[in-house]
């Protein structure tokens, strides 16, 4: 099974796991990371502590935006781990994508499924009139 951690600014990644779990059912192997009251260097220090105690390989680790002290951080982790995967911009369709799917696939092949499953599901609503 992939591991997933789920890393955000404030309460973001608790609620995006809520929200999914609530549609996709309890899970397992998802840990959840604030960037609240943690530099870039200290908050680094934490997603690496965690990545090393699980296969590399099998982890996704999920950004809230492409920007800001998340992305930073993780920017610091790929000198140390450049194959790790990383997905920046998550979606709720692609994290309920990423729970349903994770005990079928590798991480480095569910990236690109997350991916596209993230872009298809922005759409603008347009009156039907």
């Amino acid at each position: 099974m992939v591991r997933g951690i789920i890393v955000g600014h404030g309460d973001f990644a608790k609620a995006m796991v809520a929200t999914a779990e609530h549609i996709a059912g309890e899970q397992t192997d998802l840990v959840i990371l604030s960037n609240r009251g943690c530099s870039c260097d200290v908050l680094a220090e934490h997603i690496s502590d965690i990545v090393v105690q699980g296969d590399l390989a099998n982890t996704i680790i999920f950004l809230d935006l492409p920007g800001g002290s998340c992305t930073i951080s993780c920017y610091t982790l790929l000198k140390d781990y450049p194959d790790l995967n990383i997905i920046s911009g998550v979606n709720l369709p692609m994290l309920i994508e990423f729970l349903m799917l994770r005990e079928k696939y590798t991480a480095p092949d569910l990236v690109p499924i997350l991916l596209k499953k993230g872009k298809d599901n922005m759409i603008q609503l347009r009156s039907r009139t």
